[in-house]
């Protein structure tokens, strides 16, 4: 026999190839009928001990297959036959045998290459389950075929299975099985030839029949699968497909999709200030990808590796979690770590609430990685983070848009202007809108078009009753742990149901904005009406400070309104607060308003910031209001949110300075002098300021200029819409105008020549020998028409053909019916509704010759009649 991986010729008994060393593969020979029996009888066992082990489906696909077969080898005897009896007919019958053979041979082809793309795709994917269904059914369609044993085998050992992948090899070997351009040589092929007209299933054609391009393909598909074999004959050997499981799991672990909770323990020494512990039973392997990232046809393997407890280089005695990208590639016969970035920072940590993700989104012919955090800690500690990372990959990766780490604070303005420009370029056009709208840093990982590969959210469970208790006694046992969650599998339904909530979440902050612009349209129509109004009706000003219009009326010029956005809890929901300035001096705040999800609310609904009250906003999220009862009394309230949309007075005192000189600030716990309770004030860090404060006429929400532009476009669109409405209807009027005009010149015109007539026919009376009224025949004769007949009658079907009020012009007729010395008399008929083949006089029509003047009668209904000049229509 030959060797397969060398050429080199062996003996027929011998198992391994005397010049290269490799194992030797027994190509079957043509067999008595006996031994095909035989043969048929043992690999039909052998295939129903792989049955029970691998598939429940195999008898049904391997039945599907034998019917195939025992159809195509009829139709094949039967034209073989045929061929025989009819002699020269046979060429023709072996032709159409050969192709519909063919034919079939191409159909169970494109089905088997078709599962074969399916399961590698499955395995890309690290799906091993969906991945083996798929082998196994396309090895009941080709036994011979190698690729799927292989497949196989590298599956089974990546999950540990390594008796299962000796197994799949072994039958391999049972089946004859031989990759892509390892077919029986040459020489044993052509002693195994069959007649043409009788094709056999498993026959290839010939190498002598083959195009010189088709045997170089050949040649390369061999060496293909002689790199590929060296692989598989190592069981133990490693491949980017099971890298994962084989190597990074048992070093580093595995991070499981579900929800984890962290209780609440405390972070000072005062023992003031209480966090979620961080999170540190998951780590290891979040995620994984196989995908060409730098495009240059061979795939590379990304890594999301979680890494627990690692130092913070700013702050030596914090410990964080962090995310980092790996990419693996395979560098000859061993797979190296190419290159790594440090993705998510803090990530499951001591955060209230966090929202971190990594998605993937194709643009341009690139693969860039994107993610983001965003960390909101808003029960004792208040502040935030954000960060955001966008790169590619080309042997190492390449930042494309970057935070640098994470930011806090709110001046961001740079960082989002360059950001969101350049996110808008590769398609995440809802991020750029919103980094613009709100100023925030972060990803909508719910982006069409995007895939995604890892999600950790955090998510805070307390309640008014829980934060309530807290605030009194800032014993953290009394809170609700808070919610980490770990999505790492994304189906379309998910991704589907992940853009309906951004969709909502974007509605929501749309009706958000319309909500606080409500606000500012009541403040601007209480300006307009004037204190005293709003005094008569608070009713109908339910919102608004009425202390704001009162100063702004009695101080005109020198004080206005005021409003910014702040987030005053960091939950990511900005609030809107109102405000008073006098004289360009300091701002003032005199209203706090949130948004519940239906409506603006006002916080502080019992007017507690009145005219003699200070509302101090603290970084940390409390809010101080003092109001003075004069210089010797007075209150001091402490108020922070409680996440439902209200505010909780935390502590509350009363300032005596005559009944209690020397501690003035009391309650029903402790009493504090003025220097004790300025202390109080100074522990709870800085006052809130930078605020960006605009007035009433400026916008709320601090859209982008292209949307701005966009809508100042359409403004002007609907303007010239609007002028060339009017222009056409002045147009139309003028027009009508000219032709009242002209009508009034005719008319007038008619009457005169009517008057010159009379005159003239008096001034006759009025001479002897000259006609007179008793004598119209003699006047007739004595004046000259000036008008025709028949150039009445035409004039008079133009103008009829027009149409009139009463009728259309193809629905009347104009009939010539008398003609004397000064006027032309017709008939006007129209068609009877209901009878077209009916007429009936609709007008009877006087001309005079003379003068061109025309009187029409109706004679249906009224006998109306109309005086015009004929020739001025």
């Amino acid at each position: 026999m030959y060797c397969r991986k060398c050429g080199a010729e062996n003996a027929d008994h011998a198992k391994f190839c005397g010049k290269c060393g490799a194992e030797l593969v027994q190509i079957p020979q043509e067999s008595t009928q006996e031994e095909k029996s035989a043969e048929k009888k043992g690999e039909e066992n052998l295939q129903k001990d792989f049955e029970a082990e691998e598939t429940e489906n195999f008898q049904e696909i391997e039945q599907e297959r034998k019917q195939e077969a025992e159809q195509q080898e009829t139709k094949r005897r039967k034209n073989f036959r045929i061929a025989a009896a009819v002699g020269i007919s046979a060429v023709l019958i072996a032709g159409v045998t050969t192709g519909v053979y063919f034919g079939m041979k191409d159909k169970q082809e494109k089905t088997f290459q078709t599962k074969i793309a399916m399961a590698d795709k499955y395995l890309e994917d690290m799906e091993y389950e969906k991945a083996e269904e798929l082998y196994l059914e396309s090895i009941k369609i080709d036994p011979k075929e190698r690729k799927s044993y292989d497949k196989l085998a590298e599956i089974y050992t990546a999950q540990g299975k390594e008796k299962k992948a000796e197994a799949i090899l072994k039958k391999a070997k049972e089946n004859g099985a031989v990759a892509k351009g390892q077919e029986v040589p040459k020489k044993e092929a052509q002693s195994n030839e069959k007649p043409a007209a009788e094709p056999v299933p498993d026959e290839k054609p010939s190498p002598n029949s083959s195009s010189q391009e088709e045997n170089k393909g050949e040649e390369e598909d061999k060496g293909e699968h002689t790199q590929d074999q060296d692989k598989i004959d190592d069981t133990k050997a490693v491949s980017l497909e099971t890298y994962v499981d084989k190597v990074l799991v048992p070093k580093y672990g595995k991070c499981t999709a579900g929800t984890y909770e962290s209780k609440y323990v405390k972070k000072d020494s005062e023992k003031t200030i209480v966090q979620p512990e961080r999170l540190e039973k998951q780590k290891g392997v979040l995620a994984s990808k196989l995908k060409d990232f730098d495009g240059d046809g061979e795939k590379e393997l990304l890594v999301l590796m979680l890494k627990t407890g690692e130092e913070d280089k700013a702050k030596k005695d914090e410990k964080h979690n962090h995310v980092y990208l790996q990419m693996y590639e395979k560098k000859e016969k061993s797979i190296k770590l190419a290159a790594e970035y440090l993705a998510l920072r803090n990530v499951m940590g001591n955060a209230e609430t966090e929202r971190q993700g990594i998605f993937l989104k194709e643009s341009g012919g690139k693969i860039y990685i994107c993610g983001s955090t965003a960390n909101q800690y808003s029960l004792t500690a208040r502040s935030h983070e954000y960060g955001m990372f966008a790169v590619d990959y080309d042997g190492t990766f390449r930042e494309y848009a970057s935070t640098k780490g994470l930011l806090t604070g709110e001046d961001h303005e740079k960082e989002i202007t360059d950001i969101s420009a350049k996110l808008e370029k590769i398609g995440l056009n809802a991020t750029a809108k919103r980094m613009r709208g709100y100023s925030e840093l972060w990803f909508e990982f719910d982006e069409s078009g995007v895939e995604i590969l890892a999600e950790l959210t955090t998510t805070e469970q307390n309640g008014t009753e829980e934060l309530s208790e807290f605030y009194e006694t800032y014993d953290s046992s009394v809170l609700k742990p808070v919610q980490r969650k770990v999505t790492l599998k994304f189906d379309k339904k998910e991704i589907e149901a992940a853009a309906k909530r951004t969709e909502e979440r974007l509605k929501k902050e749309q009706k958000k904005d319309e909500a606080y612009q409500k606000i500012l349209d009541e403040y601007q129509e209480a300006l307009l009406m004037g204190a005293s109004e709003v005094q008569k009706d608070p009713e109908g000003y339910p919102n608004i400070n009425p202390l704001l219009v009162f100063l702004t009326e009695t101080d005109k010029g020198k004080t206005e309104i005021i409003y910014t956005m702040y987030d005053i809890d960091e939950s990511g929901e900005k609030e809107l607060l109102i405000g008073s300035r006098s004289n360009g001096g300091d701002e003032r705040v005199v209203g706090v308003y949130c948004f519940d999800g239906v409506d603006a609310k006002n916080m502080f609904e019992d007017q507690t910031l009145a005219e003699r009250s200070l509302l101090q906003i603290y970084e940390n999220g409390t809010m101080y209001i003092y109001g003075s009862g004069g210089a010797s009394y007075g209150n001091a309230s402490f108020y922070r949110m409680d996440g439902e949309h209200t505010v909780i007075q935390t502590e509350q005192y009363t300032f005596d300075m005559e009944g209690h000189p020397e501690q003035p600030y009391y309650n029903d716990k402790e009493a504090l002098s003025k220097e004790a309770f300025q202390k109080k004030l100074d522990s709870m860090g800085k006052t809130v300021s930078g605020l960006k404060w605009k007035t009433l006429s400026e916008r709320i929400t601090g859209e982008a200029d292209l949307e701005v532009a966009k809508k100042a476009e359409e403004a002007k669109k609907k303007e010239e819409a609007k002028k060339k409405e009017e222009a056409k209807k002045a147009e139309e009027k003028k027009a009508q105008e000219e032709k009242a005009k002209k009508d009034e010149a005719a008319k007038k015109k008619a009457e005169e020549a009517k008057k010159k007539e009379a005159e003239t026919e008096n001034a006759g009376q009025s001479q002897e020998g000259i006609k007179t009224p008793e004598n119209p025949i003699q006047q007739e004769e004595e004046q000259t028409p000036v008008y025709s007949d028949s150039e009445i009658q035409k004039k008079l079907e133009e103008y009829y053909a027009k149409g009139t009020e009463d009728a259309k012009g193809e629905e009347m007729t104009v009939l010539e019916q008398e003609s004397t010395k000064s006027e032309y008399l017709v008939k006007v008929t129209t068609k009877v509704p209901g009878n077209e083949t009916a007429e009936q006089v609709l007008y009877e029509v006087t001309v005079n010759k003379i003068t061109g003047e025309t009187v029409q009668k109706r004679v249906l209904t009224d006998g109306k009649t109309v005086t015009f000049l004929l020739w001025e229509n």
